[in-house]
């Protein structure tokens, strides 16, 4: 069931019952990345896919808060309206990143935690994404640069398999895009995003205390496997799945798997 936004309030996709779910997509997306993984999910739990601020059919205010912290805070209240307390959270690149902080900062508001390819040891934003944060120029460039015309080179880049990269597909995330005050919403994300250092995100990671699991592309191009080792180290306690011939988006390009490592891994940490 898709549910349309009401002003300040996100859309969302929300399917089935039982335990909740929370996904989370990454940068430039929206739940449209969770389509194949939504409906087999939702046989096992209560999925909700949000489109984030900026992203998909949710607000998009040029001046709104985009900061990590802000969008944090989003999702709690997000969770509030949806009247669900705690929930296991899986998120995708951005959204991998924003889980790891909520899970920091609210604990007791995360059962357990889905790390596909998070955005976790990141130095800097894509490249794609760069341009946007540069003095001035940001916003012209947004105007021009983040139209549907650029949606199927980002896929190149995100996808190991580009024959998975469809007229379909392609226009499922190129439809947000058609509207201007999207990619200006987009664009001031992205000035206002501030990678933590490092130390910080090690300090992080070392706090939490869920069942994690992260699942990573081998062919990722944006963020290397070797992030994915990176992140490995400092969470001994998580589980590791690094799946041959998959890049950025493990849950678009083998959704059979990672729905697969999702279920028995939930199923497994709410019976310990």
């Amino acid at each position: 069931m898709v549910f349309t936004a009401p002003p300040n309030r996100w859309h969302f996709v929300g399917q089935g019952s039982g335990p909740p779910l929370l996904l989370l997509h990454g940068l430039g997306a929206s739940g449209f990345s969770w389509r194949d993984n939504i409906g087999p999910l939702a046989r096992r739990f209560r999925v909700l896919a949000p489109d984030l601020p900026a992203h998909g059919r949710s607000p998009a205010i040029p001046d709104g808060d985009y900061s990590l912290e802000g969008m944090v805070r989003g999702i709690v209240a997000f969770m509030d309206q949806q009247g669900i307390p705690r929930a296991a959270v899986a998120g995708n690149s951005l959204g991998g990143g924003l889980a790891l902080m909520l899970a920091r900062d609210y604990p007791e508001r995360v059962s357990a935690l889905v790390l596909l390819a998070p955005a976790a040891a990141m130095r800097r934003l894509p490249l794609i994404f760069y341009p946007l944060r540069l003095p001035g120029v940001g916003k012209l460039l947004a105007s021009f640069f983040l139209g549907p015309w650029i949606i199927p080179f980002a896929l190149r880049l995100i996808y190991h398999r580009r024959e998975l990269i469809t007229p379909w597909v392609a226009a499922g995330y190129a439809n947000p895009f058609r509207e201007p005050r999207r990619r200006l919403a987009l664009a001031a994300l992205c000035r206002r995003a501030q990678i933590p250092p490092r130390a910080e995100i090690e300090a992080m990671l070392a706090q939490l205390r869920q069942p994690i699991t992260i699942i990573w592309g081998k062919e990722d191009r944006i963020l290397p496997v070797k992030q994915a080792f990176w992140v490995k180290e400092r969470l001994p306690q998580a589980e590791f799945h690094l799946l041959p011939s998959v890049g950025h988006a493990p849950q678009e390009e083998a959704p059979e798997a990672v729905n697969e490592i999702i279920i028995d891994f939930l199923t497994r940490s709410r019976n310990n």
